[in-house]
């Protein structure tokens, strides 16, 4: 047995104290200076590429905020769309109601009450009425269905509105059917042909 106690001391790991760590030799200083340059050019690098896709999510942050900032001012858009064509009706209906009717008529002062109640409502959501007759014409908020000659206003002014013109928030969502001016063209011209 006394030799049993001898070998399972001699599997045990000695706990003593641990044997010293040998210093490691330095490495020459040139390669510790290339090895430090090419960390320092990763690590510049690597914030390069940091700050860059910090900006990169900064935009992609502001441009979808702006995304649903439009999409809210617009959310109606459709609808009110939808609706541009009752106005129109409105609009015909107060017409022949003025000249059929005096001005007193209750059913006009009705008529124009509700048309103006509709539009009142609809301008709560951004809808706006484009003014057109006596306007320069503008493509951007003016479709020209017809020109006429007039020597009477300048040309490219809008002399009548077929069809009444809408914007919504700043953008056109219907363009004002317009007559717009022409120059006369000159008798003497006519002669000559």
């Amino acid at each position: 047995m006394s030799q049993d106690k001898d070998k399972s001391k001699d599997d045990q790991p000695d706990a003593g104290p641990a044997p010293a760590q040998q210093p490691v030799e330095a490495a020459d200083s040139g390669t510790t200076e290339d090895t430090l340059t090419a960390l320092e050019r990763d690590r510049n690098d690597l914030l390069s590429r940091l700050q860059r896709l910090s900006a990169d999510y900064l935009n992609y942050q502001k441009r979808v905020q702006r995304d649903i900032e439009s999409a809210r001012e617009f959310a109606n858009e459709q609808l009110i769309k939808e609706l541009l064509p009752v106005l129109d009706d409105m609009d015909r209906a107060l017409e022949a109601a003025r000249a059929n009717h005096a001005d007193d008529d209750p059913v006009l002062a009705g008529m124009q009450l509700m048309h103006d109640k509709a539009l009142e409502t609809l301008g709560r959501y951004g809808l706006k009425v484009i003014e057109a007759k006596g306007k320069p014409f503008n493509p951007e908020v003016h479709q020209a269905i017809m020109m006429q000659p007039t020597a009477e206003q300048p040309p490219q002014t809008v002399l009548a509105e077929a069809l009444r013109g809408y914007v919504l928030r700043g953008r056109t969502i219907r363009p004002a059917g317009v007559v717009v001016a022409v120059a006369p063209e000159d008798s003497s011209a006519k002669k000559s042909r």
